[in-house]
């Protein structure tokens, strides 16, 4: 039975399938110039951003580009973006590549039409005036910023990432193409896959979970486990990469609705202090927190040891050493006498996700989650 009366809200128009990029000439109804916000690399070379801008341009609409998106985008980043938007006065966002494009272009539509800096809209809708529409083109399959109400932003000066989180800056558009994954690494693809698997496991633990994304997340934990390894030994797939594209969109869509537990707090400093890609901390960490926190979720967890015929943790060390990702937070270069200040530090990073389990946690139960994570199984 629902507890929530919300079942799910989605409103973005998603397209997905090969060859569909033309779809973003529906930019037409949102105005007359768009901006278009990119990395630095792969959209540029690869000649992505201007087959876009060409099917923009074939409708009359003009463009002004933004390729300076740095990976985990900052908010200055974000703030120079509002200001080449204004500047160009552009009355839509065409984002373009993983979630690091996509949260920034969340982050621009909001200064675009909201005064004041980013970190005034830090939470839960704090802003006032409609951001600016966006259509989305991911080029990775592990974020799920398509269809999510987040922009997940490094704050520098309170050394953490900090979230906007509104249904306003969900993407009017997502144009799901896995034909654009297909010159993704080895490692991009194990990383951004555990980030997706994380999505729906978080998801499916969360306490705000119900009978929709329950579903949404086992699928998308199934796709996962069966694609992942596989796509990494025949990258060229297209079936493979078009199932990895989906299980990502569809655990989006759960955290859209869902958020996440402690993991993704927790991995926030690994990836600001050490470098380590968002996933491949989501990967580290999610095997210890579950097992970690298993006394609370006694029935889910049966559930999913009936589906898959293992604990589940067990089933995601076995996935990372399959796909590449180290076993434990030493071998990933963390530093043993760093652990208890990334306990403290995890308390502030996860306290918005702390609502979201049904567990009291303190700077111990950190404590003890990363010396399990940095040592691994013994």
């Amino acid at each position: 039975m629902l507890t929530d009366p919300l079942l799910s809200y989605l409103p973005t128009k998603i397209y997905i399938g090969e060859n569909i990029l033309d779809r973003v000439k529906e930019c037409k109804k949102f105005g007359k110039k768009v901006l278009l916000v990119t990395g630095k690399t792969f959209a540029l070379k690869s000649g992505l951003l201007k087959k876009v801008e060409n099917f923009i341009h074939e409708e009359g609409i003009e463009t002004h580009r933004f390729c300076d998106v740095e990976p985990n985008p900052s908010v200055e980043t974000v703030e120079r973006g509002r200001e080449e938007s204004r500047g160009a006065k552009c009355d839509c966002i065409v984002a373009i590549g993983g979630g690091s494009p996509l949260d920034a272009a969340k982050g621009i539509s909001i200064l675009a039409t909201n005064e004041g800096g980013l970190r005034d809209y830090f939470g839960i809708e704090k802003f006032q005036n409609q951001p600016l529409p966006i259509i989305a083109i991911p080029t990775t399959a592990g974020t799920g910023s398509e269809v999510t109400r987040y922009a997940v932003i490094n704050d520098w000066q309170a050394r953490t990432k900090k979230v906007v989180s509104s249904f306003r800056v969900l993407p009017k558009i997502a144009i799901v193409d896995p034909a654009l994954t297909l010159e993704m690494s080895a490692s991009l693809t194990a990383f951004t896959g555990m980030d997706a698997f994380s999505h729906a496991l978080e998801g499916y633990l969360s306490i705000n979970a119900n009978q929709f994304t329950e579903i949404l997340s086992i699928e998308a934990m199934k796709l996962i486990i069966e694609n992942l390894p596989k796509v990494i030994k025949k990258s060229l797939d297209i079936e493979l990469r078009r199932n990895m594209m989906f299980a990502s969109l569809i655990a989006g869509m759960v955290i859209n609705r869902t958020g996440t537990i402690i993991v993704h707090g927790m991995g926030y400093a690994l990836t600001l202090d050490y470098r380590l890609p968002h996933g491949e901390s989501n990967a580290l960490l999610l095997p210890v927190v579950i097992e970690y926190l298993k006394n609370g979720y006694k029935e889910k967890l049966k559930k999913l040891k009936n589906i898959f015929k293992t604990d589940i943790w067990n089933l995601i060390r076995n996935l990372n050493r399959l796909v590449g990702i180290p076993q434990n937070l030493k071998t990933a270069g963390i530093k043993e006498e760093e652990l208890e200040s990334l306990a403290h530090r995890a308390m502030a990073d996860c306290v918005r996700s702390l609502k979201n389990i049904p567990l009291k946690l303190g700077i111990e139960d950190f404590g003890k989650i990363y010396k399990k994570a940095f040592y691994g199984r013994r």
